[in-house]
């Protein structure tokens, strides 16, 4: 998990989020529609491909916010996200159900953590209740409803956290309305979040609404991942193009990576992930699978935590 900086493309998320704003009001100045404090019909026409779609579109500009080591990554387990494919979710930090009274209250919760929620993002029935002369002056609002505020905006990877012969590790909205640490948000992710040569995640500033979070990123299968990574990652190599690396180079690093001359001598649970076939049952099916899993998380080889061992080897 890392720091997602929405101070640096505010400029275009803000005119987005002005552009639907306008569209909203431009036939009754008085009475927009959707209204901005509707959280199921305004974030639904806010996802009308002329608004999300297309290089400019604010599903880019979210893409582009979380790439990280040249490709976007998962806010939660910073697994790499395919831009093209459908199973991507479009999780709201300040959850978009939340108004009045306990919505002012949960806002300065997240404001209080979050800068950017609190100089970008404003609640949406609050906002709902502004008057304006023209559609013109909504440029002026420095302050966009949650429901859509591109800086209330973050991107996961979707499907279940369910077990490697389903779907695999993937995060989507098993935090439901939950209220949480906005970590993402935050500049200390960097430092706070933490992955041990274990592969297992802590964040030391957890207030315990993270707990939850950080249970379901800690499965079996999302440490085994990281665990191996922890180990690959002493060894420096170029893996721009790894998933063609031949077989023999793989089995060369892992070796490498956990000082054994003997392959054989891993556990089943670090060799599968190098996509070497010889094993029975559906390891053998998986094979390659694994290989590509693995680099799905190809960030933990940068990660700083793990990559400061090849300075010392």
């Amino acid at each position: 998990m890392r720091y997602i900086d929405k101070y640096r493309m505010h400029s275009a998320a803000h005119a987005i989020n002005v552009k639907f704003l306008k569209d909203c009001y431009a036939d009754d100045i008085h009475k927009p529609l959707p209204s901005p404090a509707n959280p199921k019909s305004s974030y639904e026409d806010f996802k009308n491909p002329k608004y999300r779609d297309g290089v400019s579109g604010w599903k880019n500009l979210l893409l582009e916010e979380q790439k990280s080591e040249g490709h976007p990554r998962c806010c939660y387990c910073m697994r790499r996200l395919n831009p093209s494919a459908s199973k991507i979710n479009y999780e709201h930090i300040i959850p978009r159900s939340l108004s009045g009274a306990e919505g002012q209250e949960q806002y300065a919760y997240y404001s209080s953590h979050a800068p950017a929620l609190h100089d970008h993002v404003i609640m949406a029935d609050k906002f709902g209740k502004k008057s304006f002369a023209s559609t013109n002056d909504i440029e002026g609002e420095d302050k966009m409803p949650h429901i859509t505020a591109l800086s209330n905006l973050v991107v996961a990877c979707n499907g279940t956290r369910d077990t490697f012969n389903t779907i695999g590790c993937c995060c989507n909205g098993n935090r439901k309305d939950n209220k949480i640490l906005p970590i993402m948000l935050m500049e200390q992710a960097s430092t706070e979040v933490k992955y041990d040569q274990n592969g297992i995640m802590s964040i030391s500033c957890n207030d315990g609404t993270l707990s939850q979070m950080i249970d379901e990123l800690n499965s079996d299968t999302f440490k085994e991942i990281r665990s191996v990574w922890y180990h690959l990652s002493r060894v420096s190599k170029d893996i721009s193009n790894a998933l063609t690396m031949p077989m023999k180079e793989r089995i060369e690093w892992f070796k490498s990576a956990y000082s054994t001359t003997n392959f054989a001598t891993l556990k089943t649970e670090v060799r599968r992930y190098s996509g070497f076939s010889g094993f029975g049952g559906k390891d053998k099916d998986n094979a390659d699978t694994y290989w590509k899993l693995l680099l799905a998380y190809d960030w933990f080889y940068y990660y700083p935590g793990y990559a400061k061992q090849r300075a010392t080897t």
